[in-house]
């Protein structure tokens, strides 16, 4: 084998190096080139190969390392300045001077889509700019169901900011921040893609000159750092990008933590030496290290290509956190912890497999961005908080024999869920399954009050049978097509829009409902009022 392919087999791994082998035998002709190229521009990862062939980039990958030999130097010289420059774009440019400049462009920003600049001190180490659409506000939010970084409404408002180091690198920040891929990198992070002559002309009229710009090359869940290189990384909180191999991104500085100490997963650093586990942002506030407790003693065992931690808590007993290859958690059994409070791993996505069997209360947010739990076990849960696995996409099952109480948006967004069994259940908050469309038959015998929105956009469901409940709110079962039978022997009262687009309906017994031409809407309250009666 080519010496240049065992250097990039043993940093890279062997699908990898085939990969090369078959891109770039003339750069493999000359010694060296290829493994310097490689090493100058992305971390050393396994799971880069991976990562090219699952989004389709091979091409763009090849042409990206051909165009590191081929950068034209030439520079065009321009008069424009950045102002009209984006104002041909339709743009107008804003310069952040002070902080309440910053918080000036706050207003154009959806809750939960804030950009992590608004927290304040990010003048600090950038120069912020703010580009804002011309016909900003023609441009609607809930026009866009289904978002895309480069659509009209993420591109109405953008945020430049260049670092205030040499290198001046550079972000592009989306107006969906984090609801959308690589919300950091709009437009590639590349000024040239909204209007030619953008880069060179903050270079000459604002002196901010950026290192030399290669062509645009872009991977998912990668971010280039301050030493050229391009890392994988697993979670991006606060601009912070928190990597495999110990590897942290701050400010695009490359921080890395010993192995032989330290443990980075995902936010957390587990220090080994001092046994303990903590955030690396003091600003990340979660349960999930105050149910560890203190500990005792910590022991690291590999399995294959993934980590068992054993961790002995000075009162309680053992508890068992797997980690991936990239150290991203895949399975936690912890016997000791009875109430999970707020925020529990609610950064978390990778968690396949959960048994907490002496859990018994559950606070607001717990695992919300998580989407891979397969696994779940809770026993013991009797109340559980708001967001509830609000993002989770794998859930099949669910069974929680002792559950009284849930709040908003239990599982909002699963749409896998086809069997649940919840016999204890009396009360659930807003937006309760809100989208499920997997569930047929649903049986909850205890059930007394919903919040509004419940099931709504359900379409698969076809038997709702709740003996106890009295009251529905606003928009109970909106949306559902496919309803053959429905029993509430025991309903009295309900809040608008019942049971809209109800017409597959057979068997319907509601005895005891009043007020029904105000629950229904008028084009159906005729046709669903014959079969109540």
């Amino acid at each position: 084998m080519n010496q240049d392919l065992k250097i990039i087999k043993k940093k890279y791994g062997e699908q990898f190096c085939y990969l090369c082998r078959e891109l770039f035998p003339t750069l493999l002709e000359k010694e060296g080139l290829l493994p310097k190229l490689l090493e100058s521009n992305f971390s050393f990862s396994r799971e880069l190969y991976y990562d090219i062939i699952k989004n389709n980039m091979v091409d763009s990958f090849k042409d990206y390392i051909y165009s590191l030999i081929d950068i034209d130097d030439k520079e065009k010289k321009l008069s424009k300045t950045p102002e009209e420059l984006l104002d041909e774009a339709g743009y107008t440019l804003y310069k952040c001077e002070k902080e309440k400049d910053i918080q000036n462009f706050r207003k154009y920003y959806s809750e939960r889509e804030e950009l992590c600049t608004f927290r304040g001190g990010r003048l600090k180490d950038c120069i912020v700019f703010f580009a804002v659409k011309k016909d900003v506000d023609d441009i609607k939010r809930e026009d866009f169901s289904s978002p895309t970084r480069q659509d009209r409404y993420g591109t109405s408002v953008i945020s430049i900011q260049f670092t205030r180091d040499r290198s001046h690198t550079l972000s592009i920040k989306n107006r969906y921040n984090h609801t959308v891929a690589n919300p950091d990198a709009t437009f590639s992070n590349n000024l040239d893609n909204i209007i030619e002559g953008l880069t060179k002309s903050f270079e000459v009229h604002y002196g901010i000159k950026q290192n030399k710009v290669s062509k645009n090359f872009e991977i998912p869940n990668y971010v280039r750092a301050r030493d050229g290189r391009y890392y994988k990384y697993n979670i991006e909180i606060n601009n912070i990008y928190y990597c495999p191999n110990n590897v942290v991104i701050e400010n695009f500085e490359a921080k890395r933590f010993p192995k032989e100490r330290y443990i980075l997963m995902e936010t957390f650093i587990i220090d080994i030496q001092k046994k303990v586990i903590r955030s690396y942002d003091e600003n990340i506030d979660d349960s999930f290290i105050e149910s560890i407790g203190k500990i005792e003693k910590i022991e690291v065992v590999r399995n294959g290509e993934k980590k068992v931690i054993t961790i002995t808590p000075r009162e309680g007993k053992i508890i068992i956190l797997t980690l991936d290859i990239g150290n991203r958690l895949i399975s936690l059994y912890n016997g000791n912890i009875k109430r999970a409070k707020n925020n529990f791993l609610y950064h978390n996505k990778y968690l396949k497999t959960l048994l907490l069997p002496n859990l018994t209360e559950i606070g607001s947010c717990f695992l919300l961005s998580n989407k891979d739990l397969k696994n779940l076990s809770l026993p013991n849960i009797e109340k559980i908080e708001d967001n509830f696995l609000y993002d989770n996409q794998k859930l099949i099952n669910l069974n929680f024999p002792k559950l009284e109480e849930v709040g908003d948006n239990f599982l909002f967004k699963n749409n896998t869920l086809n069997q649940i069994s919840l016999p204890m259940l009396k009360k659930v908050g807003h937006n309760f399954l809100f989208k499920n469309n997997t569930i047929i038959k649903l049986f909850l015998p205890n059930l007394e009050k919903t919040g509004s929105n419940f099931l709504n956009l359900n379409e698969s469901l076809e038997e709702l049978v709740l003996p106890k409940l009295k009251k529905a709110e606003f928009s109970f079962m909106v949306r559902n097509q496919k309803l053959k039978k429905i029993l509430l022997p025991n309903l009295v009262k309900v809040v608008g829009n019942f049971l809209p687009v109800c017409r597959s309906a057979k068997v319907v017994y509601i005895p005891n409902l009043k007020d029904i031409s105000v629950s229904l809407r008028n084009d159906e309250s005729n046709s669903f009022e014959k079969l109540i009666k």
